[in-house]
């Protein structure tokens, strides 16, 4: 397969922008109704009511489809993740890290039904590009957020301590979403990931 999955072009006019829009929000629903294996283009342009051929003017294939779907559905994931934080500043750091939790679980749920069809259907070279970027902009984010903190958080290892934030948020977040344990309860279990994050962040 081809390396490249970027759309042929990516429209400016609100017309155009309408049926690029279109296409990939069809993709997205046949993606969690259908599978992977299961989605055509020509399902995919039927499903968004445009031509055959207006899909293909943006998107070489289906593969190119669903690699924007992904996309997007990670950018979104990402603006959600950043959001909240500017109403953060300056509430005591156990309470900011718990809404900040609150707001990222939220933000998944959201999306669960599509996540569920990216990580378990989706080819990884669709979707590995696009987590690596959005594991970037969550690290820069959690070393803002940690900047941002000022002297509520300890002010060594900045780096390192945010990579394992991001780490452990992310890792249990995204268990907690696509394969929850049946003997775990959420709020319980976000109550113990703020502790966590608060011993790491604190001053000594």
């Amino acid at each position: 397969m081809r390396s490249d999955y970027e759309p042929k072009k990516v429209p400016k006019q609100a017309r155009s922008r309408a049926t690029f829009d279109a296409i990939v929000e069809a993709g997205a629903r046949l993606l969690v109704e259908r599978g992977y294996a299961g989605v055509t283009t020509n399902h995919v342009a039927e499903t968004a009511g445009v031509s055959i051929g207006s899909l293909y003017e943006y998107f070489a294939d289906k593969e190119a489809v669903v690699y924007e779907v992904v996309r997007r559905a990670a950018q979104g994931f990402s603006e959600d993740a950043a959001r909240p934080l500017p109403a953060l500043e300056g509430a005591p750091i156990d309470e900011g890290i718990r809404r900040w939790l609150d707001a990222l679980l939220s933000a998944m749920r959201s999306r669960e039904a599509l996540l569920r069809a990216i990580d378990s259907d989706v080819p990884l070279e669709l979707r590995e590009p696009h987590r690596r970027q959005a594991w970037a902009r969550h690290l820069a984010l959690a070393r803002a957020a940690y900047r941002m903190a000022g002297d509520q958080v300890r002010q060594d290892r900045e780096n390192e301590v945010s990579f394992l934030v991001v780490t452990l948020v992310d890792a249990t977040l995204t268990r907690l979403v696509l394969d929850p344990p049946r003997d775990v309860c959420p709020d319980t279990l976000l109550d113990e990931l703020t502790e966590r994050v608060v011993e790491w962040v604190a001053p000594s």
